[in-house]
């Protein structure tokens, strides 16, 4: 800091010089004369040090300490737009109730402008402080026009922000139960979706109603078709395509997507007919569904639809790249990597050439090649990409010693960096070290509380690891709370409850995790937790149907064979 404060006199001059210098052609103005109190000038030339001294914190990111004298000065602040900065830092703090006192002083200064409401309805929710977030919601509505719905979904928009949800959607749960407004309730639905509450946003839509409204139809199919409900999801865009007629792509690529998850091909393969038949020659159109076709795993049929492009670009030489490596076509993958150019597909297509060359030619090789990327780039973020990806080749030979050596060397350069962090207690979990890897997912969640992934990471090894059910359980409905339709967490979540011996309750996650996401752990865990609740004919059914779907998982083939062993016939 105090090298910082040697180049504040020289700013100073600067800054008071060109405010006092006299210009030409202008009748020189006599200072003593002013109406000006010294006192007044004091407090005007101390706001001007302390505004400087702030923003030059905030240039240097000494954010805590920028805070910290704007809140010591406050009442002589008048900068609009330094009450907006030092607000922003102290939420990216989490000092909420440095948030709430710049919102009431900003009131003060500027009580029509909406901004230090919506701040202090934030800071207020956070702090548990419901009647003060009352208040200022009460001033934000004065603030907006009840008529537009834009008002009510930028607010809404902070509030996907804040860290306590649940606090958010309590405030709202009870605001709205009293007073009916549907403006607010379309926006208050866009949060709870932002939130992953699909639940509740399928609750609300049928409060209110649809309408047939657009934008509710598309948040109902898309929140029943991530609870795994997906023949209703499926009706209610059908019904909607049935009831316009205008032609929707939006919707009816939506409509695809179902029909993927379903593996309803015949429905699939005649609405892509139809979608081309509309603009056969649309090339973004084209690689939109050769995307979705191999996100489902339709190989064949993305390979199919994306030849039929006679165009070279970088988007289509990156989806050829994918094609051939899914495909174990390596060396052509990195032939059509090797031709993409531009920054957007460029880094992710060099980290997947290191795959290709990691199939190749090993896992030396393919650490070469990364570590010589590095030198080409001056971007610490870009360097950053290389380092996680020689972590996960280093994963995929369970070489797990050497992700921890590697994280100890770069977390020099990117300290506390929490993809590092994690890659490093992932590797301390694979080699038993619970104690260390704890530590590091708790490092983390000091920093993120609802890093969902890393709630499920500490909750899942918890229960996996220790008898300690119970704190396991807490974490893993936290994580379950900010992402409910997450496969993995809901298959940790029906693992927990096995543990604690709730298998009733342990089936209904698990067969959900399972009609989701066919991982092998999750196959496993599944067939398990049947047996234990006396359903040995659906067990052995799914264990037949994994069998014929991946012969080649000699793993998975021996867990469940074992599995079903001394099952009764």
């Amino acid at each position: 800091m105090a090298n910082y404060l040697k180049i504040l006199p020289i700013i100073l001059v600067i800054n008071i010089a060109s405010c006092t210098q006299v210009p030409e052609n202008r009748p020189f103005v006599n200072t003593n004369s002013s109406n000006e109190s010294y006192e007044s000038k004091d407090r005007k030339y101390k706001q001007l040090y302390d505004s400087i001294y702030i923003n030059l914190a905030l240039n240097k990111d000494l954010n805590k300490e920028a805070l910290a004298l704007f809140i010591k000065d406050i009442q002589i602040m008048t900068d609009i737009n330094l009450f907006n900065k030092v607000s922003k830092i102290a939420f990216e703090i989490g000092d909420y109730g440095a948030a709430d006192i710049i919102a009431s002083k900003w009131i003060k200064i500027s009580p029509n402008s909406y901004l230090p409401y919506k701040f202090g309805l934030s800071a207020s929710l956070e702090n548990n402080n419901f009647s003060r977030a009352n208040n200022y919601f009460l001033s934000y509505l004065k603030t907006i026009n009840p008529q537009s719905k834009s008002d009510y979904s930028r607010l809404m928009f902070s509030l996907s922000e804040n860290r306590n949800r649940l606090n958010v959607i309590k405030f709202f749960e009870d605001y709205l139960q009293i007073n009916k407004n549907r403006l607010l309730s379309l926006s208050y639905i866009e949060l709870l979706y932002s939130y992953n509450k699909q639940t509740k946003v399928i609750e609300y839509i049928n409060k209110i109603g649809t309408y047939n409204e657009r934008n509710l139809i598309r948040l109902e199919s898309s929140s029943l078709a991530a609870l795994n409900q997906l023949t209703p999801a499926k009706d209610i865009l059908i019904k909607y395509l049935q009831s316009k007629d205008i032609f929707d792509r939006q919707v009816q690529i939506e409509l695809l997507e179902i029909y993927l998850k379903l593996d309803d091909m015949l429905s699939a393969t005649k609405l892509i007919d139809k979608i081309l038949m509309s603009d056969p020659d649309n090339i973004s159109i084209i690689l939109q569904i050769s995307r979705l076709l191999y996100n489902s795993g339709k190989l064949d049929l993305s390979e199919k639809y994306l030849s039929s492009l006679v165009i070279d670009t970088d988007e289509i030489n990156y989806l050829r790249g994918m094609l051939d490596y899914r495909a174990g076509n390596y060396r052509e993958s990195i032939v059509h990597f090797d031709r993409i150019t531009s920054h957007t597909y460029k880094i992710q297509a060099q980290i997947n050439k290191s795959s290709s060359i990691l199939k190749i030619h090993g896992l030396v090789e393919a650490i070469e090649y990364l570590e010589n990327l590095k030198t080409k780039y001056t971007s610490e973020d870009i360097k950053l990409q290389f380092w996680l990806a020689q972590v996960s080749h280093y994963n995929d030979k369970k070489l797990y010693r050497n992700i921890i050596e590697i994280v100890n060397k770069s977390l020099i350069s990117y300290k506390d960096n929490i993809n590092l962090v994690y890659a490093r207690a992932m590797a301390y979990e694979a080699l038993k070290k619970v104690d260390l890897m704890e530590k590091d997912l708790l490092f983390i969640l000091s920093i993120d509380n609802k890093n969902s992934n890393t709630l499920n990471a500490l909750g899942y090894s918890l229960a996996i690891h220790t008898d300690r059910f119970d704190e396991a359980y807490n974490y893993i409905i936290q994580a379950l709370d900010y992402d409910p339709g997450s496969p993995a967490i809901l298959d940790s979540m029906g693992w927990v409850l096995f543990k604690k011996g709730n298998y009733v309750d342990a089936l209904k996650y698990a067969e959900i995790a399972y009609k989701k996401d066919q991982d092998p752990e999750i196959i496993e865990h599944y067939c398990q937790i049947l047996i234990k609740n006396g359903l040995y004919s659906e067990s052995r059914k799914i264990m037949e149907v994994e069998f014929k779907k991946n012969p080649n998982n000699s793993d998975l083939i021996d867990k469940l064979t074992s599995l079903h062993n001394n099952v009764p016939l």
